[in-house]
């Protein structure tokens, strides 16, 4: 009786985060805050409703895979989404007038700063 209710617990607390984060997608200013909101809520929805299954489910074949495929979105969400903001950033993709600050103007210029000479291979 217990494992139905925490399956239904977590299957609500995925559907509510999944919502959220499509709501994100449509709302939210800038494309960088669109996808802070597509990566974290997807990632924590997706997170949510496999364990539902998991749990109703309990330790079988199909369970096993989910958990394999949670794990590889748990390690390469976050980083497509900071690949595709940095990408939109380096692009020229403007921020929002309300963004209050901007820490990667200072690392972007620092790299530019820095010289691109290699050195000569045998000497």
């Amino acid at each position: 009786m217990i494992l139905p209710a925490l399956a239904f617990f977590f299957l609500a607390v995925g559907i509510f985060f999944t919502f959220t984060g499509a709501l994100g997608v449509f709302r939210f200013p800038d494309v960088y805050n669109r996808i802070h909101a597509a990566t974290k809520t997807g990632t924590l929805g997706l997170l949510s409703i496999l364990v539902s299954g998991v749990l109703l489910l309990g330790l079988d074949t199909v369970t096993i895979k989910a958990l394999a495929i949670l794990v590889f979105l748990m390690l390469t969400t976050p980083v497509a989404g900071h690949v595709l903001a940095r990408a939109a950033y380096r692009t020229g993709v403007v921020l929002t007038d309300r963004t209050l600050r901007d820490e990667f103007r200072h690392v972007l210029e620092l790299e530019e700063e820095e010289p691109d000479h290699e050195e000569p291979e045998g000497g």
